[in-house]
């Protein structure tokens, strides 16, 4: 049983090590420029190494978005913006947390909001803020008739825009500044 945890503990250790040194050359190289043997002298590690672990620099940069992704979805409680009536300290209480979310993995996110193929990247974050967004009971509060995709479409591309604009600007605000102003944009009281 000692051997396996050793194992894993030497697997995840040397997929952190790939997974550093490949967002370390994303900040400095596009997508397309880096190869197996750039991710490998920079992980200092052998490029077999990094085929054990992924099929190639694409399956490397999917298994990097899904984990940072999922890893996003789990720092914010996201209940908190599908309730009528949300709490207001509890709701940035989870933006802000979020928020320290991007600020603790800004290397990756800049890179990845950076970079030229940020259209997939950024398409993928849209329909996971859509997807909560989407939860919410509308009631407009100007009698209007309002479509709930359009809705929904447009404040999960304003705020990942309002994030992109943040992480590449190097955050010009603390989490916190940025949780109240967020979501005094987005309560529909």
């Amino acid at each position: 049983m000692e051997t396996s945890a050793k194992t894993d503990r030497r697997i995840r250790r040397t997929q952190a090590a790939i997974t550093q040194a490949f967002l370390e050359l994303l900040s400095k190289k596009t997508f397309e420029r880096i190869t197996i043997n750039d991710i490998a002298k920079q992980a200092d590690v052998n490029r077999g190494t990094i085929y054990l672990h992924y099929a190639d620099k694409y399956d490397l940069l999917n298994a990097c978005i899904d984990c940072h992704l999922n890893a996003m979805i789990h720092s914010c409680v996201f209940t908190h913006f599908t309730e009528h009536k949300a709490n207001v300290d509890e709701a940035t209480e989870s933006l802000a947390a979020l928020f320290h979310y991007f600020e603790e993995h800004a290397l990756f996110f800049s890179s990845m909001l950076s970079c030229q193929k940020t259209s997939v990247f950024r398409e993928r974050m849209v329909q996971i803020f859509a997807s909560v967004i989407q939860k919410k009971p509308i009631t407009p509060s100007n009698n209007q008739t309002i479509d709930k995709q359009v809705l929904t479409q447009f404040t999960a591309s304003a705020f990942v825009g309002t994030l992109e604009w943040w992480i590449l600007n190097r955050m010009p605000h603390s989490p916190e500044y940025m949780a109240k102003q967020v979501w005094m944009l987005l309560k529909s009281d």
